[in-house]
């Protein structure tokens, strides 16, 4: 049934300390998220026990609910129609100005920022730069895995209908550059448009035709990685003009000046340095899988649960897009992929052993997503909180990845799906048998693992 969203409003905005106790509030994928004023009104085990919050936890400066894909917007919109609260950044929303009681919590939030570790924030601003992709990813890489199979069995003779479903499934790549460009510029504190521009700068196609000390230039060399590095030195050198420049010349010294310093800086140092790390990185990935098989997949699938726990896994995104960029598909993803099989083979051991009624409703509600590789309900709602079945579900993914690695399984996407949907967006066939195979082993092995570890028991009244 779907989210009671008046329910959940309203016992939310109780356990928080009533609506004048929210200053900022809003949502990502999975979860609703908001900062208060005052945390000694907040009652936390009232949060907990909410119908259909499969798990809580505080993070930095914000109380965060998972309640899953879908309910997480709807449940922020219902909020935001009814108040007028600050988005998470600390900014005033729909020109609301900042109220003198939010003050102390925006600067919390503020000096929470300043202080927090580099990895954090580095991780964070690659995870802003590429999760705006995921539904363009998602749509275009189901029907490139779907195109791939009809390819070889019902369409293997149309092969008009099979060019337009490439065509369909690779829209999302053809400006991949541009949208990653604007988006990097725009979180390093530049201007947006200069991150398209320095996109068009380094996939020129007259590059080819172009020679500067004996090298001529590639156009499109280093993918995604030459873009990223470009629009952070991009980014500083624009900030840095627009204090020195004063007045109105500049508006226009300040970008023509950025690129036609970073431009040439861009095609003679790092778009090179780039294409060097991206083609190592690949040669690297490959040599890895192709001699460690095994053991490299079982530790890649074994440790990737605790990187999503600490938040750093969305720093492998720009190596996921590289792999694709150099290699035509990606043979790590699928690996990493296996942690939530091992996370779903856990929940089930819990399932089945808990004697809790209300923790076995949170279980039931949490693994259909998780089945469809969205794990976050059953990380913070389940295996994490119990923490014994965390360590099976992590055994588990690492026997699932050494499955997936020893068979050299690739998507045909760089992230985006994963659970059984990544089924439709693999690579081959060959990819889906052994990709389900190492999935079967992942869950098996993390309900043998959760089983034999055993876990204890929450009450009633803890069941969150």
């Amino acid at each position: 049934m779907p989210a009671d969203l008046k329910y959940m409003y309203e016992k939310i905005l109780e356990a928080a300390g009533g609506a004048d106790n929210i200053s900022a509030l809003g949502c990502c994928m999975t979860r609703l998220r908001f900062t208060v004023k005052n945390e000694e009104l907040v009652k936390v085990e009232n949060l907990r026990r909410i119908k259909d919050v499969a798990g809580y936890f505080y993070s930095g400066v914000q109380h965060q609910l998972i309640v899953g894909p879908s309910t997480s917007t709807k449940l922020a919109a219902y909020f935001n129609e009814r108040h007028s609260f600050n988005t998470l950044d600390g900014k005033p929303r729909s020109g609301i100005k900042i109220s003198p009681d939010d003050f102390a919590a925006v600067a919390k939030a503020s000096v929470k920022r300043k202080y927090s570790s580099r990895i954090s924030r580095a991780c964070g601003k690659i995870g802003n730069i590429f999760l705006p992709l995921i539904p363009a990813y998602i749509g275009c890489g189901l029907i490139i895995g779907i195109g791939n199979l009809l390819s070889k069995t019902l369409l293997a003779n149309d092969p008009n209908v099979i060019a337009l479903l490439d065509i369909l499934g690779k829209g999302i790549f053809f400006y991949l550059s541009a949208i990653v460009g604007y988006n990097a510029n725009k979180e390093f504190g530049g201007s947006p448009a200069l991150g398209l521009a320095f996109a068009g700068i380094l996939n020129a196609p007259q590059l080819s035709s172009v020679t500067l000390f004996g090298s001529t230039f590639v156009a499109g060399k280093g993918g995604v990685l030459a873009v990223l590095f470009v629009c952070w030195v991009g980014s500083m050198l624009e900030k840095r003009l627009r204090v020195w420049i004063k007045g109105s010349m500049e508006m226009f010294l300040t970008p023509m000046l950025t690129i036609l310093i970073v431009g040439p800086l861009a095609l003679l140092f790092i778009q090179p340095l780039a294409g060097w790390l991206s083609d190592g990185l690949s040669s690297v990935t490959q040599e890895l899988l192709a001699r460690g098989g095994v053991p490299v997949g079982a530790v890649l699938g074994g440790t990737f649960l605790p990187l999503v726990m600490l938040g750093v896994h969305q720093s492998l995104v720009p190596i996921h897009q590289q792999l694709m960029d150099s290699l035509g598909s990606n043979p790590l993803f699928p690996i990493l992929c296996m942690a939530g099989a091992g996370q779903v083979g856990a929940a089930f051991a819990v399932l089945f052993k808990t004697k809790n009624a209300r923790f076995k409703t949170l279980i039931k509600n949490a693994l259909p997503v998780g089945l469809l590789g969205i794990g976050e309900p059953l990380i913070y709602g389940v295996t994490l909180p119990l923490f014994k079945p965390f360590i099976a579900a992590c055994l588990g993914a690492s026997l699932g990845g050494a499955v997936v690695a020893s068979f050299h399984v690739a998507s045909a996407i760089p992230f985006g799906v994963s659970g059984l949907v990544l089924l439709l967006a693999l690579a081959n066939a060959h990819s889906v048998l052994f990709y389900a195979a190492g999935y079967l082993t992942a869950v098996l092995a993390g309900f043998a693992f959760a089983w034999w570890l055993g876990f204890d028991d929450p009450p009633a009244e803890d069941a969150h």
